[in-house]
């Protein structure tokens, strides 16, 4: 089978058909014709003695292999007071994730692993939040109600992260404006992760439990500039206080970011303010690109609800393997399948962002749901293929695929295969749709 499709000439087409420019030459005109949106939820550790809701010290941190206990959980989802799934929660119900915890005496406490109910909150977190609160002149509430945020990715052993509400309705001066803030918060840190392997998620709780503050801005940001510059005054603000944290860790951010016709997406743990302009730029084209993804697959598909895919399993032993990570697949025994993309050729290499393709997108989530670790799948449209014309001659007729499609090859352990093929469809399903709605990291 002869395939003179191009993937490079392909991404390079469609980085154009994207209008995608470095961030260097970019200008507000550029931000202003793709709606460029973000906000920003700027988390700050608070410098007290003692934890938010119980009595541990504040501010000891242990090595990762110094640990006294280890706790393991699983973690399910449970109905909203609404009486809905949290739909973050569902996904990383599907992960079959095992959560490991270690402890150390002197830093944790049966509150942690929720054997006990929360202390009265520290007096102390609360004073410095309230003044933090004035000074961005937030409107301080008259009653501080302590409310439970899901957490199923397994950073707070409990499952929720306890918070409340300080101030609301306030503004910080920037350069050339203002930007109009939603709230501050104050809450408990969560865990540090220490690993994230296949099925099991390594954390150590020296964090756990700490007094932190949460400001919340309006998606007032139209450039990415405006972005960092509010981040750092807020930073600025919280910090001439004195009477919060300082160091790696201590201050991070997540970036809430969109573009016109996509959908909010939350960029978490963004560790320093540098960072910001080039990932919101980046997140902003990734979003625009998307939605002319979706508008191809929805000009060649009128009822794209009917849309499939189909699959097959295959035999190592069907194919001369050179490529380093099947070899290793076969010696551990695990599964390859091959997967049809009914009009999906030309999709798979579209640009995204720089040195990504949508391919990346598929093989990130494969990463994040179905634990497979990367390289974790092969497709016909990689720069550097591995996929042969002869492989190919065996695949399509096994999936009756058409000249308009694209395949893809993943393997793993068998009993992740499903939860991969799920994530594969799903996937390529929320291609039509534009942008989904997630959490990524920075």
């Amino acid at each position: 089978m002869e395939n003179h499709f191009d993937p490079r000439a392909n991404y390079e087409k469609t980085k154009k058909e994207v209008s995608y420019v470095p961030r260097k030459e970019a200008t507000q005109k550029t931000y202003d014709s793709i709606g460029f949106m973000s906000g920003l939820e700027v988390h700050q550790q608070l410098l007290t003695k003692k934890k938010l809701f119980c009595n541990c010290p504040a501010g000891l941190y242990n090595d990762s292999d110094d640990y006294d206990a280890e706790v393991i959980r699983h973690m399910r989802p449970t109905l909203s007071e609404l009486g809905e799934y949290d739909g973050t929660a569902l996904m990383e119900f599907k992960t079959r994730k095992e959560i490991v915890y270690r402890l150390k005496h002197q830093t944790t406490c049966t509150y942690e692993v929720d054997d006990t109910p929360p202390f009265p909150i520290n007096r102390e977190a609360l004073g410095i939040s309230i003044e933090i609160s004035l000074l961005s002149k937030l409107n301080i509430v008259g009653e501080v109600h302590i409310t439970r945020k899901q957490y199923l990715d397994g950073s707070i052993p409990t499952g929720f992260q306890r918070t409340a509400i300080i101030g609301v309705e306030g503004e910080i001066p920037l350069k050339n404006k203002k930007v109009r803030l939603i709230q501050l918060s104050i809450e408990e840190d969560s865990c540090r992760e220490i690993s994230d392997i296949r099925h099991t998620r390594v954390y150590k709780t020296d964090r756990l439990g700490m007094p932190l503050i949460e400001t919340v801005t309006y998606p007032d940001m139209v450039n990415p500039d405006e972005v960092m510059e509010a981040c750092d005054y807020i930073r600025f603000l919280n910090r001439s206080t004195g009477k919060v944290r300082v160091g790696m860790g201590a201050g991070r951010q997540d970036v809430n970011v969109s573009c016109r016709g996509g959908t909010r997406v939350e960029i978490k743990g963004v560790a320093h303010t540098k960072w910001i302009p080039e990932l919101t730029h980046v997140e902003c084209f990734r979003q625009w690109a998307l939605l002319k993804i979706r508008e191809k697959l929805q000009a060649k598909f009128h009822d794209y609800n009917a849309w499939e895919m189909s699959y097959g399993f295959l035999d190592f032993d069907m194919f001369e393997i050179t490529y380093e990570p099947l070899k290793v697949a076969k010696d551990s025994g695990e599964k390859l399948v091959a997967v049809n993309l009914p009009g999906f050729k030309g999709i798979m290499s579209h640009f995204t962002q720089p040195t990504k393709m949508f391919a990346d997108e598929i093989s990130d989530r494969l990463k994040v749901v179905a634990c497979l670790e990367k390289p974790n799948m092969l497709h016909t449209e990689q720069f550097d293929p591995v996929i042969t014309d002869l492989d190919l001659e065996i695949i399509a007729p096994m999936l009756n695929a058409g000249p308009e499609d694209a395949q893809i090859i993943v393997w793993g352990p068998e009993e992740d295969m499903e939860t991969a093929l799920e994530t594969i469809e799903e996937r390529c399903k929320m291609a039509f749709e534009g942008v989904p709605q997630e959490t990524r990291k920075s």
